[in-house]
């Protein structure tokens, strides 16, 4: 129990510090990109405090004039180039949700403009871009936090430092991981996607675009990252395409980790509805030399390789409801002047690891990461 003196002066001093983060100018912050994921972003700032949005970018005048409105308190400008943003003197952090081919310039550029860059993944969707935001941070004064949102859940975190700090699994082997669905209905009246969506040389392809989250989570249970892969795909419906045509619907790949660590990871939007005996969605099986983890981003529940012992869950009752903090962490990391946990070195390595899939996807053979001529 501390002493009294101690607890009155751990009291003062979080007093102090809570007074000079109240005190600290507002934290002026534009949007590039303001569609269906920045409009999210725009909306998880407004409900964060001493930030002034001031500054709104996008070429659709539908998604510009809506976003406007809803920070219409702020009174921002609206643009529809997204270098004037770069250039804005009165702008001290920028949000980029645009689409993925055009991360990687508009990342690098707002960061050698001095500003704090929070990027929706993936980082890139070639390693020439991923090289060159890589560059544009090492020069900066600044930080680019990435849009890989999964580490910003506390159970998730809480179950990844169960299994690499706490051994909970002992020595982890081989990680098994999947992202499934049911394909789109014949019929269906779902909102179609847009184009540059399906271009593989636009999005980066399913694996880039889609399963980087993944991917991303992965790499951070296995405290690695990979050294070679070597997988299959396609587009199997409506017609049976090779891969890199249209964006694939169904592939798989298997990753050597730098840590002697074995990845499968599938996915396959191909899931017969009315198929219940195998678990749809997104899910992780870590297989250690105690038993194994069955971990989904809400859950996980460890298995003594015995089955002697009862199963265990990984997290907390009081983390079981926690939501992701990216947007408070990001504006925390400027204040307080640390690095981000999602930072440039994360959104690399799964942009990468992606990337690496993809190519051996294509070339239908492995390749290894060295062949990316990317260093970290």
């Amino acid at each position: 129990m501390p002493s009294s003196t101690n607890r009155r002066t751990f009291l003062l001093a979080a007093g102090a510090a809570a007074a000079a983060y109240a005190a600290s100018p507002p934290i002026r912050t534009a949007f590039i990109g303001v569609g269906n994921r920045g409009s999210s972003l725009l909306r998880q700032t407004l409900e964060q405090s001493d930030v002034a949005i001031n500054a709104i970018c996008d070429l659709d005048p539908g998604a510009r004039d809506s976003a406007m409105s809803k920070a219409a308190e702020h009174k921002p400008r609206a643009y529809t180039d997204w270098r004037e943003i770069a250039d804005l003197k009165d702008v001290d952090a920028v949000k980029i949700a645009t689409p993925c081919y055009l991360h990687a310039e508009m990342a690098a550029a707002c960061l050698e403009a001095g500003k704090y860059v929070y990027c929706e993944k993936p980082l890139g969707i070639t390693p020439e871009q991923v090289d060159l935001v890589l560059k544009a941070s090492r020069q900066a004064k600044t930080f680019l936090q990435i849009g890989q949102q999964i580490r910003y859940f506390p159970g998730v975190r809480e179950v990844v430092r169960r299994i690499r700090e706490d051994k909970v699994a002992g020595e982890v082997f081989v990680i098994r991981a999947q992202r499934d669905g049911a394909p789109a209905r014949p019929d269906s009246q779902r909102r179609p996607r847009p184009a540059w969506y399906e271009d593989p040389k636009k999005s980066g392809d399913l694996i880039v675009e889609n399963s980087v989250h993944n991917l991303d989570v992965c790499n951070w249970l296995a405290g690695g990252r990979p050294v070679s892969a070597y997988g299959h795909g396609a587009r199997y419906l409506p017609e049976r395409l090779p891969a890199g045509k249209l964006m694939m619907d169904g592939f798989s790949v298997a990753y050597i980790y730098n840590n002697d660590i074995h990845l499968d990871y599938n996915q396959l939007y191909l899931h017969a509805r009315g198929m219940k005996e195998v678990p749809n969605g997104q899910w992780y099986m870590i297989h250690g030399e105690k038993g194994s983890v069955f971990m989904t981003h809400s859950s996980a529940v460890f298995h003594d390789m015995q089955g002697e012992a009862e199963p265990l869950d990984l997290i907390p009752s009081e983390l079981k409801d926690a939501k992701e903090n990216a947007m408070s962490e990001f504006y925390a990391c400027i204040r307080e002047g640390r690095k981000p946990f999602a930072d440039i070195t994360v959104g690399a390595t799964a942009a990468l690891t992606g990337i690496l899939g993809r190519e051996a996807i294509y070339k239908g053979a492995s390749v290894s990461w060295d062949e990316l001529g990317v260093s970290l």
